[in-house]
């Protein structure tokens, strides 16, 4: 019996809902790979709480002061809007599944699927999913596969946790992490093989994307900036770059904007691509942010803050050391005749582990 018979139905669990690109795209990647690879997949339309009530907007009476309420009158439209959006986006481009899971009834879902995926994005990080094992799979029966492709942790487990943590995922078929540090880590705890991969979003070429993303936005050139470190130094750069350059900066945000940046607001993913695509520069303290310019072969500066492995990975990987914070001069261009070919390279082997996985 062939292996795709032999495991007809995908379920394919990870953050799907969402207002975060890089969480929707990597979905979209990711589910796309599954297909491609001649599997009937689909997203398990799972929602775990803590995350929930960290991707979507607050309610007015959740406001715990006068500037939070001012701040949700003002600004709340805008999210409304693109979580709308990106709702629009699943329902067109994602097959998900008919039960809206909790923890309370994801057993179930193994009554629909012949296995089960986990990943990308940091689904392994009990701080941002409230020590939610079931991105572990702890619910799926015996008898069933279990593969994670791209899973990220954030900061290694610690004591009980990473009992917990390795116990689990000793009972996994096949495992690959995108961050190296992870992948050696884990080759020390666990009985089974773990892989360094990319990122699903790297599974797609660059004319991919360009095909998913939207015609150009802007007429001017302009520099985008895409999220912030804890310092804001990246505010301070990315002005200071677009005075001693003549150009514009535009700050893709939902709530407030330092006047001397202009706002950008992209409720589609189509958007979202576009604005990196056709930006003169960016700066990015966004994992996505950093692997969407390298992809469009942008000019870049990129600003670390939490779960600071994942940049790493992929700037030790590339020879990128130098692009991280603009250091009021610009660096050496880069050199995408050297990074193109090592992505692509990474990319093929990724892809060929993920087909690996559905084999074994």
């Amino acid at each position: 019996m062939s292996e795709k018979r032999k495991f007809q139905k995908v379920g394919l669990l990870t953050y799907h809902h969402t207002t975060n690109f890089g969480s929707l795209l990597q979905t979209y990647a990711l589910y796309k790979a599954i297909q491609d690879l001649g599997f009937d997949c689909e997203v398990i339309d799972y929602r775990n709480s803590v995350v929930e009530a960290r991707e979507f907007r607050k309610r007015a009476y959740q406001c715990r002061n006068i500037r939070e309420l001012k701040d949700h009158l003002q600004y709340s439209g805008y999210k409304k809007k693109k979580a709308k959006e990106f709702l629009k986006f699943i329902a067109e481009e994602l097959k998900t599944s008919k039960v809206i899971y909790s923890m309370d009834n994801i057993d179930r879902a193994n009554d629909e699927y012949d296995c089960f995926l986990v990943g990308s994005d940091l689904v392994w990080d009990f701080s941002i999913n409230g020590h939610d094992t079931t991105y572990m799979l702890d619910f799926v029966s015996k008898k069933k596969k279990k593969i994670a492709y791209a899973s990220s942790v954030g900061a290694m487990w610690k004591d009980k946790d990473r009992d917990l943590a390795i116990g689990l995922l000793n009972q996994f078929d096949a495992i690959g992490v995108r961050e190296q540090i992870v992948c050696d880590d884990l080759k020390e705890e666990l009985k089974i093989p773990v892989d360094f991969v990319c990122d699903p979003t790297m599974l797609f070429s660059a004319s991919e994307w360009d095909k998913l993303s939207d015609e150009r936005l802007l007429k001017e050139d302009y520099i985008i900036c895409y999220m912030a470190d804890n310092r804001l130094s990246i505010y301070k750069d990315a002005v200071q770059y677009g005075i001693e350059h003549g150009i514009p900066v535009y700050l893709i945000s939902y709530d407030w904007v330092p006047d001397d940046m202009k706002p950008i607001r992209p409720y589609k993913a189509e958007e979202f691509l576009s604005l990196i695509r056709y930006a003169d520069t960016i700066f990015t303290a966004s994992y996505h942010g950093m692997l969407f310019s390298l992809y469009f072969e942008k000019n870049f500066y990129y600003y670390n803050r939490g779960w600071k492995a994942r940049m790493e990975s992929v700037s030790r990987y590339l020879g990128l050391e130098d692009r991280e914070h603009w250091k009021g001069k610009d660096a050496k261009p880069l050199n995408y005749q050297k990074i193109s070919p090592l992505m692509e390279a990474l990319r093929k082997n990724s892809f060929t582990k993920l087909k690996s996985y559905f084999q074994k």
